[in-house]
């Protein structure tokens, strides 16, 4: 089935009530609780140090969702304009708004326009990403993080959680205002450095390179969260936060 018609078709959708205690229209894995549950744990325990969140790809507003349950101030970027529409039925339909920038754009390393192939999940600025065909190509702004997005202020928690399907190279490379913040953010950010053709970030390592030279460590963004030193084989999200702090202090464990 084409893939604007089952973008069309997921708008008409009615939210329903997911095991967060939230309404979601998305898919059934995200509605279902089954969605990433390992990068959910995570982000969950993350938005109960912080105090502004910013979400660079946000598609449906998955994680948005819980950041509203937990009144975090939010900035959310999504250039598909189909996904935009759904993210804010999302909001809308459980009473969030005040606390939520929507954002219509596309993150990069230089304002302007850049083409974006695919729409729903897996939607990329890189031509072929996960087969993404041509004919599902758009035309959307981008804009450089840190023009829309201000460093956190002196003791300010900051999570930014980056899944730009193979573009978070280019994204950071217009964010060297938060990454070289005073007070780090922490960063949640998706990393595909191995795997075939289609799925595979040529710029991986030097994405690592760029957070190493600005002071931050590197974690798995499983299990026991253990430093990296670069990316790993069937490992695609990563943890990043300023070398000088502990796991405890991002976490918040006692």
């Amino acid at each position: 089935m084409n893939r604007r018609r089952i973008a069309t078709r997921r708008l008409s959708r009615k939210p329903v009530m997911t095991p967060f205690g939230f309404l979601m229209n998305a898919n059934a894995s995200m509605t279902g609780g089954s969605f990433e549950p390992t990068e959910t744990r995570l982000v969950r325990a993350l938005l109960r140090q912080a105090d502004r969140f910013v979400n660079v790809g946000a598609n449906m507003g998955y994680y948005c969702c819980f950041a509203q349950a937990q009144n975090v101030d939010t900035v959310a970027l999504e250039p598909v304009h189909s996904n935009v529409l759904i993210l804010i039925q999302n909001m809308q339909v459980n009473g969030w708004g005040e606390k939520i920038t929507v954002l219509p754009v596309a993150a990069g390393e230089t304002p302007g326009f850049i083409d974006i192939y695919g729409v729903g999940t897996g939607s990329s600025a890189i031509r072929g990403w996960a087969d993404n065909p041509e004919s599902l190509r758009q035309t959307v702004p981008v804009v450089r993080l840190h023009d829309v997005v201000a460093p956190p202020r002196p003791g300010e928690a900051m999570l930014i959680l980056m899944d730009v399907e193979g573009f978070e190279y280019f994204a950071l490379r217009g964010a060297a205002d938060l990454i070289g913040a005073a007070n780090k953010p922490v960063w949640l950010i998706e990393i595909v450095g191995f795997g075939d053709g289609a799925t595979l970030s040529t710029n991986a390592k030097a994405t690592f390179d760029m957070m190493f030279a600005a002071g931050y460590v590197a974690r798995r963004a499983e299990g026991d969260l253990a430093i990296v030193a670069g990316p790993e084989p069937g490992v695609t999200n990563y943890l990043f936060h300023d070398e000088a702090k502990h796991l405890e202090d991002v976490l918040g464990r006692e």
